[in-house]
């Protein structure tokens, strides 16, 4: 029987959905440093959850920023990484039971849209997730696990968004929503994306997107020396809270690059926000859309629509309906 796994592999969470069920990680990593024992006779500040493969160690998620230098990186060609198999080891794992094995499965993984509209690039990456087809062998959190990824498929992030929104949890399709066009206003760490679908096509003429992601609202804020993984940590945890004018200006950019590429929103049946970048913005982007006569549609938590979605077609791609 074969598995269907998604997996978003945001630059702010690393997302991954099987069987409808979604875990979730902050996409911060690093190799732990080895101290010895210097830290006798003193608490260790926190502990960091681990990651063992190939003979390498890796810390993952929130803190790892405190057991060495952060290896995330913006950069597209990172998706597959071994610090990016890492994050998705930890965060398949939470869905799996401990010592566990699957032996057949399909993965879907989502891809941003403007790596997607670089083809060179693109290519490049492409080539790189072959890699993951194969036997992932992998422990964490004292358990050892094995999967076997056998098929690979890759889409727009943004296309989850719209599967989400298109198919109910049992697979069947809105009544009426094959033939809406819809538009997915994606918000993510580093990019945000812009997607339209009709009839579960893609519309060329209104894909696009740019690098104003969160990245960008923290960007507005002084990061006093932190890196950029712990000042995510700290908006997460409402340790960092932007100011107004600092939301606005952010928001003012990211309706700027929209309506570069989104003359008129009014067009679209429906505008679904989607990222983690939603999420921050919430009533303001809500509002800001409304105001424009956009019908909205807001998931019911826009930082897992995506994988969710990629699910969904994942599932009905495996065992067509």
């Amino acid at each position: 029987m074969t598995t269907v796994i998604a997996v978003d592999p945001g630059f702010g969470n690393t997302k991954v959905c099987m069987d409808g069920r979604v875990s979730m990680l902050q996409s911060a990593v690093a190799e732990p440093r080895e101290i010895g024992l210097a830290t006798l006779g003193v608490k260790v500040h926190s502990d960091v959850r681990s990651v063992k493969f190939g003979g390498r160690t890796f810390g993952v998620g929130a803190y790892s920023w405190l057991w060495g230098a952060p290896r995330g990186s913006m950069d597209y060609t990172a998706i597959a990484s071994p610090d990016r198999r890492a994050l998705f080891y930890a965060t398949l794992s939470d869905l799996l039971r401990p010592n566990s094995q699957i032996e057949d499965a399909v993965l879907i993984i989502g891809l941003p849209v403007p790596l997607l509209m670089d083809a060179e690039q693109a290519a490049h990456v492409k080539t790189g997730l072959k890699d993951l087809k194969r036997t992932h062998t992998f422990e964490t959190s004292g358990c050892q696990f094995s999967v076997v990824i056998t098929q690979i498929k890759a889409l727009a992030q943004p296309v989850g968004a719209y599967m989400d929104w298109l198919y109910t949890d049992d697979l069947k399709p809105r009544p009426g929503g094959t033939q809406a066009e819809v538009a997915v206003m994606d918000i993510g760490m580093n990019t945000l994306d812009l997607y339209v679908l009709q009839g579960g096509q893609a519309v060329p003429r209104y894909i696009g997107g740019d690098k104003v992601g969160v990245r960008r609202l923290l960007e507005l804020v002084h990061s006093n020396g932190r890196d950029l993984e712990e000042m995510d940590g700290d908006l997460r945890t409402g340790r960092l809270t932007p100011s107004a004018h600092d939301l606005d200006t952010w928001l003012s950019e990211i309706l700027a690059v929209t309506e570069r590429t989104w003359r008129s929103l009014k067009r679209f049946a429906t505008v679904i926000p989607a990222g983690g970048g939603a999420s921050v913005l919430g009533d303001r982007l809500k509002l800001a859309l409304i105001a424009k006569g956009v019908a909205v549609s807001w998931p019911d938590d826009p930082v897992v629509v995506n994988v969710r979605g990629l699910w969904k077609f994942g599932a009905r791609y495996a065992s067509p309906r």
